[in-house]
């Protein structure tokens, strides 16, 4: 478990250079794409062994309430604010979470694929402004207790409630929330789009674990869906201090 825990904190602020990097040439629809790589889930799922694909699976049949704390985020930031957008989307993801309970794992999966497939829109709500770059720590930190807590949940509650954890998206939330500082909420509205899409990498990720057991193989699914979206995604919500 100890292993597990250092591993986020040296993968969570490289993946958050990568995504301001991604942010700063190609915009933040972009970004948000990279951001939705599954590297909380990814670290869960071989710290946790023979119980991972389990947690995989749980986690992969909760992407829809993924997608509604995305569409809930961004329709409710660029009115609201940050804070009350973040607050739109934690209740989104846990009404949707509730009603995924009702329903079995395959059937709530299954559902996943149309969302996905109709969830592509990335939100143009305006013009961008130019800041300084994001700062990877405060991801660092969130996947630490992310991964913690979720460890500690399987422990306790089983893999099934500890995919429903995991899959709550943490840094993605960081970086938006980060990017609003330095470039505002247009940018995190653009940010949340691209995490929307993103997402389809994501759910590659937990569809062949949860099948194969094999992380490597899932990490090279979501990265090969997600850079091709992150590259299309790039004439999207360039960031304002690009010429």
């Amino acid at each position: 478990m100890v292993r597990g825990m250092v591993v986020p904190l040296l993968a969570a602020p490289t993946l958050m250079l990568a995504v301001t990097a991604v942010e700063r040439r190609a915009g933040p629809a972009a970004a948000g794409v990279i951001a939705a790589a599954p590297l909380s889930i990814a670290v869960i799922v071989l710290a946790l062994g023979a119980q991972g694909p389990a947690v995989a699976a749980s986690a992969g049949a909760h992407v829809v309430a993924q997608v509604a704390f995305a569409l809930a985020f961004a329709a409710v930031i660029v009115r609201r604010g940050s804070v009350a957008g973040f607050a739109a989307a934690a209740l989104a993801y846990v009404a949707v979470s509730l009603l995924i309970a009702l329903v079995p794992t395959w059937v709530a999966t299954l559902c996943a694929v149309p969302v996905l497939l109709l969830a592509t829109e990335v939100k143009r709500p305006g013009r961008l402004s130019s800041g300084g770059p994001v700062d990877p720590r405060a991801g660092a930190a969130i996947v630490f207790v992310l991964v913690g807590v979720s460890l500690v949940v399987a422990d306790r509650l089983g893999p099934a409630a500890a995919g429903i954890v995991a899959a709550f998206p943490a840094l993605s939330t960081t970086f938006v929330l980060l990017l609003v500082r330095v470039r505002g909420l247009a940018a995190g509205a653009h940010a949340l789009g691209g995490l929307v899409v993103g997402l389809r990498g994501y759910f590659a990720f937990c569809v062949v674990v949860a099948s194969t057991g094999w992380v490597a193989l899932g990490v090279l699914a979501a990265v090969a869906m997600n850079c091709g979206l992150g590259r299309r995604l790039s004439v999207h919500g360039t960031s304002g201090d690009r010429h």
